[in-house]
């Protein structure tokens, strides 16, 4: 009984087990998929609102007549900046940077480090915001993660040329997305355990994510180079049992973040061998004691039996 309830039983749990950890991993990915194309909507819809095409040219013209202090710039900024502030906290950004065609920062809702600067040729041309400033004028353009120093915290930036009603280009227009929008979707990991990781890897071997199990900032600082990194990279979706960074063997479930403007990341869903597994082993352990009961039980039974029929005959013998 108990060898071949394991034998029926055992591939039936294996297989509810990996379903789940598929399940998480397709749910995941689809929800960074679906944030980071809202986002990208949401930059190219930006670039064309009327406040922002309005704008970005009077703070251009009036940055180059005198500079932020001067009474032309301060009437600008009075005007459009807390309608621009206002559309930074709906949706959450970090800051919004108006940048005309030369490549000045004409404005930021947050007077962080970049105002001011020149994005061609000044000291952050190559910055992630550099980047976004030379790839955008043409295209929305998405950069990877990369460190806030004003934030304190890891960002990404996305940017979209702005036009006029004549098809004039004006310039660009850029904004700061917290990490926190991506850490919220890898940060719920209801019914992996005590051990459940989902994490994010880029085409560098990089972490753009923080680990469950190390105290320490992971992101852009953790190199992961796996059977399971390496197969997704290569575009492969996959699930099966590999050893992780921590070299304990898991088992991971792995995907390619497919459709993802600019950047090529992979997603990982794993969870420890012995605690995904738990299930099984305590099965087996249960179906030795129950077998072991049984036997027991069964043993007792036929040496009183035998013992009682032993009696018998030793009485007959006897008389």
């Amino acid at each position: 009984m108990g060898p071949l309830s394991y034998k029926i039983l055992v591939p039936a749990m294996k297989s509810e087990i990996m379903n789940h950890l598929i399940s998480v991993r397709e749910i995941k990915k689809l929800q960074i998929q679906n944030f980071f194309h809202e986002r990208y909507g949401d930059v190219n819809i930006l670039s064309k609102n009327p406040l922002v095409v309005q704008s970005l040219p009077r703070f251009a013209n009036a940055f180059k007549s005198g500079g932020f202090d001067d009474p032309a710039y301060r009437q600008v900024d009075t005007y459009y900046g807390p309608l621009l502030e206002h559309f930074l906290r709906q949706n959450g950004y970090n800051n919004i940077f108006l940048v005309d065609t030369d490549g000045n920062v004409v404005f930021g809702v947050k007077r962080d480090e970049y105002i001011g600067t020149n994005l061609r040729k000044g000291e952050y041309s190559s910055f992630s915001i550099g980047e976004i400033f030379k790839e955008g004028l043409n295209n929305v353009k998405f950069s990877d993660i990369t460190w806030c120093e004003e934030a304190k915290d890891f960002i990404f930036m996305g940017g979209a040329p702005v036009y006029d009603l004549s098809n004039k280009l004006l310039g660009i227009v850029i904004v700061e997305i917290p990490y926190s929008k991506i850490d919220a979707f890898l940060s719920q990991r209801d019914g992996l355990g005590d051990t459940g990781e989902i994490y994010i890897v880029g085409d560098d071997n990089f972490m753009r994510s923080k680990s469950s199990f190390i105290p320490q900032n992971t992101i852009l600082k953790l190199e992961i180079n796996t059977e399971a990194t390496r197969d997704a990279l290569r575009g492969n979706t996959d699930i099966r049992i590999v050893k992780d960074y921590r070299k304990i063997p898991v088992l991971n479930a792995y995907t390619p973040l497919d459709n993802l403007k600019d950047v090529n990341w992979i997603l990982i869903v794993k969870i420890d061998k012995k605690e995904a597994y738990y299930p099984i082993i305590a099965l087996k352990s249960n179906l030795i004691i129950i077998g072991s009961i049984i036997g027991g039980i069964t043993g007792t039974y036929l040496y009183f039996t035998l013992r009682k029929k032993h009696h018998k005959n030793i009485l007959s013998a006897a008389s």
